[in-house]
């Protein structure tokens, strides 16, 4: 069974002993730490019943099908885990600082509503925390941060009918290690013996009894093939002969894989069942042996639509926006539309699109979400040129019904020129930049680097990140307003 909140006096109950009313915690207003504006946040969310309603309907999705809500283990209340998750991604927190946090930090579990009476002892584990935070889904996610963006405008911007917004992209990394076809091999040939030797124990066929010890032999030739060098000697001999060298120890690392790939690929022929996993690493394997192969002893460049950055977040491109002191980073593009307040309206993770691919989607979905959004500001990467029937990115958001401040790329025409000297041309762009601003928050509140592992958490973990950071940004805002509040008084005192 799984409640709201069991300690507000849901259902008719009366307040638990030792648990406070989450409307009535107090937070101090001089706190300029993360956590007391998040909080501040959640607690004006929870103060709001309409609100509140709304939330409690989207989180009820939380509960597993197979899941009684009234019979019976009690598990974790929902207003509990959505605030262990808004505080993981805002503060962008690891699981085990999470855990530390809500065991002793006296305010969040206040606004958690535990009862500090009878449960001041009692400590969460980490692996509860765990899957009740993945219980949350990417579709979860998104319609609770349209109701936070919604209510963010109405209880502190109630005047303010349009919205001017502006849209840009950055790197989302993913949580991987560089990237060399040899080390990517190595990790390959890790999973196929480890999995194949669990496999192998279950289904009580011979010859994987020596797999650890087969894994670390292995990675010892790694290493000695990872340490080799090429000579930078005058000596044309002598680089010759290193070149032998390395060349031979690679000869000796691709035998020992192919070694392992054949045992593995003869113990998925005798599986009574299909492993999918298994399948997937022995595929991994092949295609790195063959990469290597190819680089290194036949001399060909291999293309980059062919390489694969990491066997356990595939989705990890190598990105190079030509930013100083980054060479390159690791991840996936994710496109964010902001507004005036900085609330961030809506997000696309890019697999495999640029910037220009993405202009005309982002605005559709996010007029769907918002109906009031006035205009919109790019940079040049989002404009496209015109296609056959002289169609292109500014003509087809305009038709959408926003006024798009899209600057042309390279030589402007006429119409150009005359369109980009409009006096609100000219402010949109001057106020564009703001929007580096939100995506530098953005990286503070859990966007810089996905924490969680596997592709399917990749999307829910930035769609957490980005309603944490809304969330955040209402605290702000609330808790600058209270202190102006106190100024005013002591200056009429």
């Amino acid at each position: 069974m799984r409640q709201f909140t069991s300690t507000q006096g849901e259902l008719g109950k009366n307040l638990l002993l030792g648990a406070t009313l989450i409307e009535d915690v107090w937070l101090d207003p001089n706190c300029r730490d993360e956590i007391t504006k998040t909080l501040r946040g959640l607690q004006e969310i929870y103060r709001n019943k309409p609100l509140l309603e709304e939330i409690k309907r989207i989180l009820n999705k939380l509960q597993p099908d197979n899941v009684s809500a009234l019979e019976g283990r009690k598990g974790m209340d929902l207003w509990v885990i959505f605030v262990l998750v808004s505080l993981r991604l805002s503060c962008n927190w690891d699981l085990d600082k999470l855990k530390s946090c809500f065991d002793n930090h006296h305010k969040i579990r206040e606004l958690a509503g535990v009862d500090l009476f009878c449960d001041a002892e009692r400590v969460t584990g980490r692996q509860t925390i765990h899957d009740n935070l993945n219980l949350f889904t990417k579709e979860i996610t998104e319609e609770i941060n349209t109701l936070v963006v919604s209510f963010g405008h109405k209880f502190l911007f109630p005047n303010e009918k349009e919205l001017l917004t502006r849209c840009d992209s950055f790197v989302f990394e993913t949580n991987v290690h560089f990237p060399t076809d040899l080390n990517l091999l190595k990790d390959s040939v890790r999973k196929i013996l480890t999995i194949g030797n669990r496999l192998a124990t279950f289904y009580k066929l011979p010859g994987w009894r020596e797999a650890l010890s087969l894994n670390k032999k292995f990675h010892r030739l790694y290493n000695d093939l990872s340490r080799m060098r090429h000579s930078t000697s005058a000596n044309e001999k002598k680089k010759e002969h290193r070149r032998l060298e390395i060349v031979d120890s690679t000869r000796n690392y691709l035998k020992t894989a192919l070694a392992h790939l054949c045992k593995a690929k003869d113990l998925y022929l005798h599986l009574k069942e299909d492993d999918s996993d298994f399948k997937l690493y022995i595929d991994y394997t092949e295609l790195f042996i063959n990469q290597i192969q190819r680089r290194v002893l036949e001399g060909e460049t291999i293309h980059p639509d062919e390489k694969i950055y990491s066997i356990f977040e595939p989705q990890t491109e190598w990105i190079c926006k030509g930013k100083a002191g980054i060479r390159q980073e690791l991840g996936v593009k994710v496109c964010v539309i902001e507004d005036q307040f900085g609330f961030i309206l809506n997000h696309h993770i890019m697999n495999g699109q640029q910037d220009n691919d993405v202009a005309v989607q982002m605005v559709s979905d996010t007029k769907k979400l918002f109906n009031n959004i006035k205009s919109v500001s790019f940079d040049k990467g989002f404009y496209s040129k015109p296609d056959k029937d002289g169609r292109n990115n500014l003509t087809q958001i305009q038709a959408l019904g926003v006024e798009a401040h899209l600057p042309v790329k390279g030589r402007r025409n006429k119409e150009a020129q005359i369109r980009e000297s409009q006096p609100e041309f000219i402010a949109a762009r001057k106020q564009h930049p703001a929007v580096e601003s939100a995506i530098n928050a953005l990286e503070s509140h859990g966007f810089n680097r996905c924490l969680d592992k596997g592709p399917e958490h990749f999307d829910r973990y930035a769609a957490l990140a980005v309603t944490a950071s809304n969330i955040h940004n209402i605290g702000a805002k609330i808790r600058a307003r209270e202190l102006e509040i106190e100024r005013r008084k002591k200056i009429s005192a």
